[in-house]
């Protein structure tokens, strides 16, 4: 759970973030927990986008999404987040969506409060922030682990049609349009075909030293 956290912190708030260094270990076995997870993110991280299997992986998604003939501008910023996206569903397949939806709907729960101090440690506590930007963000969590949890969207990340959907909605937040129809459906059987390559990869990060 502590490792999701960074992400949902960036949606839930942009400018929510790990600190740079480390932070000073609390009491609390939840805390400690997923402050440690949010280390693991970070290192992971580093590592990962230096890596072969996501190098490879996105140039080969570039070179896919050039090739496509897409009209929507700027597809081609996408490839890192859309490569990531399609090992992310490459997981759950290889995970299985019960047992993954199962562990969230378990883990939510059982962070509680913990969950809140940690984003107070990284950032709340180090960065000035208004009470209504506070509560914002704690509103916008809460939203985020009840709509993941209840399922749908983390299914659709098994299956090309939903990435393009959620590249689609990031583009919408980021100014650039829309997708018609026809193209968010060509999109979505384009991603279907880097399947096999997501599959490999997660297969050889999974087991690795």
């Amino acid at each position: 759970m502590g490792a999701m956290l960074p992400d949902l912190w960036r949606m839930a708030d942009r400018r929510v973030r790990p600190a740079p260094e480390s932070v000073e270990s609390p009491s609390g076995a939840e805390l400690v927990a997923l402050l440690a997870g949010i280390d693991h993110h970070l290192r992971a991280d580093r590592w990962f986008h230096t890596a072969p299997v996501f190098l490879e992986g996105m140039r080969l998604t570039s070179d896919r999404l050039r090739a496509g003939g897409f009209e929507a501008p700027k597809l081609g910023l996408f490839a890192h987040i859309t490569w990531e996206l399609c090992l992310d569903g490459a997981l759950l397949r290889r995970e299985g969506l019960a047992s993954t939806l199962n562990a969230l709907r378990d883990g939510f729960p059982a962070i509680g409060s913990a969950a809140r101090d940690a984003a107070s440690i990284h950032h709340f506590d180090r960065v000035p922030r208004t009470t209504d930007e506070r509560i914002a963000f704690d509103a916008g969590m809460r939203r985020l682990f009840d709509e993941i949890a209840r399922g749908p969207w983390v299914e659709g990340y098994q299956f090309g049609a939903g990435i393009a959907q959620r590249i689609d909605g990031m583009r919408f937040r980021l100014g650039l349009g829309r997708f018609d129809v026809a193209e968010c459906a060509r999109l979505g059987d384009l991603l279907d075909t880097l399947a096999p390559d997501a599959d490999a990869a997660i297969a050889a990060l999974v087991t690795r030293p």
